[in-house]
This record gives C-alpha cells, structure tokens and sequence, in this order.
C-alpha cells in the first residue's frame, strides 16, 4: 500500500491547483480562520449579489444570542451544500468521498443568505482514515430563479467583513476547535494518511512556488 501510495504521489504534482487547494485547506485548519471555498462552477453575472442589490439586512445576524449556530435547520441549503461537495470528489483525482457531511449554518448580512459551516471526513483514495475537515460556503438566493446556490465569489469587502465576523463567533470557535482535534487524532493515528498529507501539501508548494519554511 506504501510503494502503490508513493506511486500515486509522483501523479499529485501534476495536479491542477484548483484540485489540490481543497486538501491544502484542511493542513491550515488549526490555524484559527475557516477560508472561503470559493470553487463552485461560473455563476452568470446576473445570479451574483452585492450589498448593494440586497437591501434588506437581517437584524441581529452579528450577534451569537440572535443568530447561534444552527445544525442542518434549513432543507434546501443543506440540499445545495452536501451537492457542492458530491461535485467536488467527482472532478477530484484524488478524493474519494466526502462522507458525515454535516451543514452547520448561520444568517448572513443579508435576506436569503447564509454563511455555512461544513463538517465532513474526507476520504482520499487509498487511505482508510477519514480526513476531518471544515469548510466555509457563502450560500444565496438567486432572486431570478428562487433557488439558493453556493457564491462563486465574495468580492465586496463590506460583505467579506461580515462573513468574517460571523464565523468569529464563540460557537463556530468550538466547532473548529473540534474538528481540529479530531484533525489532529486522524493524523496521529495513521501514518499512511500523514505522508498523503504531506505529499499533498509538498505537491501544492511545488505548484505555487511557496514553502512552508519561508
């Protein structure tokens, strides 16, 4: 399983950025930030949203008494979301399945939008060991169509602010503070799943020129 693990390892460099991004985010977990994952396919420009296209605001979003943490309360985010991610193991090379994807939400700024917490095990191809993981999704409305999708950019600074104030919060602290320990105690336990990490966080400094010593 080593040598078949190291083969396969020599392929990841090769791998478009966008694929090995995915898994990078998971090594920085611990960091304290959940980043945005931005990946969701094009979205036309007419389905894209500002603060200034949305009026309404929902009150009492920034405060955790007024807008806690809820787990898997809203039907069809939890729909858009656990699809996103069914997409993201089909076009990836090296990801088999995101499996317990738990959709943990708050309300955004703004109406119809939600800042989504994602707590999944991420299964690479040829590791037993899930990888915990937490992903941040801004999901919308589209006021066109009715139906909610995952953003494919979150580019106004007012609303980046917001996201980040939101995922602050001392609940959504806890839930990263979790999955880091769980993070952590994967890791631990494996030691084929630490080299696939580490092979995989090589193959993404290769790519983009960083180190992890710079």
């Amino acid at each position: 399983m080593k040598a078949r693990w190291k083969d396969c390892s020599g392929r990841l460099k090769k791998y478009r950025r966008a694929n090995i991004i995915i898994a990078v985010m998971l090594l920085v977990l611990a960091l304290g930030v959940v980043g945005f994952n931005l990946t969701e396919e094009k979205v036309q420009k007419a389905q894209k949203t500002s603060s200034q296209d949305i009026k309404a605001e929902n009150k009492g979003y920034d405060s955790i008494e007024t807008n806690p943490l809820r787990l898997e309360e809203y039907p069809e985010v939890t729909d858009v979301v656990k699809s996103y991610y069914a997409r993201l193991a089909e076009n990836s090379d090296f990801v088999e399945s995101y499996d317990n994807v738990q959709v943990y939400t708050k309300s955004g700024k703004y109406k119809d939008s939600y800042v989504a917490f994602v707590k999944y095990d991420m299964k690479i191809k040829d590791i037993y060991t899930g990888v915990p993981g937490l992903g941040t999704l801004y999901v919308e409305k589209n006021k066109e169509s009715g139906k909610y999708h995952v953003s494919q950019s979150v580019e106004d600074k007012e609303l980046k602010n917001s996201v980040r104030e939101v995922a602050g919060q001392d609940d959504v602290k806890k839930l990263l503070d979790e999955t880091s320990a769980q993070y952590q105690s994967a890791v631990e336990s494996d030691a084929l799943l630490r080299e696939a990490l580490a092979d995989l966080k090589n193959a993404y400094e290769d790519s983009t020129g960083t180190s992890s010593n710079e």
